[in-house]
């Protein structure tokens, strides 16, 4: 299932005098992209870009002002587009009192999972994320990295055509990063579309195909990983390790000079 972005616009409301709302402030500026299927797409910016209003938009969860925001051939905000995508948002929120066995089998029968086949693909799920020594405790009260991962093994239940993930590592120790890159880019190889927002250089380096860098809400640029990587390292200023992703933040292009 390809993800689209199609000349896709967004805003939000903006607080005037006395806290009414007389305007709108646009934070997605007419962004078009791809994500083909097999593919996995970083999507990086500052704080305040517009990424996570376009993984939203990209989800279904809001509509656009403009453009289109298609899962295959379908809008993104119509039920049946989402039958094939796991998302993770920014908040990871789960039941209190309920186990991480238990938050995952009730995913699973949401997805369309029944009876063993639901502990089964819970399990699967948590296994691939390193959580199966967390599966009979409380998903609620556990530290930030596991309720991460937890939400992450929901967005993979069902083996999603396409995955959109919004910070998946926030608060994951190195193993558990480890874990979880590496089953995002199983599920790519298994034949999702999936675009995700990263601000790390190295693990943007070893999951993603290409990055898509946002600034002010539109698309400053765009191309594989390698290439943004390359250009830095023709570009001294660019400094060593991760500093190809902050000079790609702020402007420079993966093209030859």
């Amino acid at each position: 299932m390809e993800i689209r972005a199609r000349q896709l616009s967004a805003s939000y409301p903006a607080p005037g005098r006395f806290g009414l709302a007389l305007r709108r402030r646009t934070v997605v500026r007419e962004v078009s992209f791809a994500v083909a299927a097999g593919e996995v797409v970083a999507l990086a910016g500052k704080n305040g870009s517009g990424k996570t209003t376009t993984l939203r938009l990209l989800a279904g969860l809001l509509p656009a002002d403009r453009g289109d925001a298609l899962l295959g051939e379908v809008e993104a905000t119509r039920s049946d587009a989402r039958r094939g995508l796991g998302y993770l948002g920014e908040e990871d929120e789960f039941p209190a009192g309920l186990k991480v066995r238990d938050v995952l089998r009730y995913a699973a029968v949401l997805t369309g999972y029944r009876g063993p086949e639901a502990r089964r693909e819970a399990e699967r799920t948590a296994g691939a994320v390193g959580l199966a020594e967390w599966l009979n405790r409380p998903a609620a009260g556990a530290s930030r990295g596991v309720r991460r991962r937890v939400s992450l093994a929901q967005a993979l239940l069902g083996e999603p055509r396409a995955l959109v993930l919004d910070e998946p590592l926030t608060g994951l120790d190195p193993e558990a990063r480890a874990r979880s890159l590496a089953a995002i880019r199983a599920a790519a190889r298994g034949g999702a579309a999936v675009i995700l927002s990263l601000h790390e250089a190295a693990a943007i380096e070893s999951v993603a195909d290409r990055l898509i860098v946002l600034a002010d809400g539109a698309v400053a640029a765009a191309g594989p990983v390698a290439d943004f990587v390359a250009k830095a390292g023709r570009d001294k200023s660019a400094g060593g390790g991760g500093g190809w992703l902050a000079a790609a933040l702020n402007g420079a292009s993966p093209a030859t000079p």
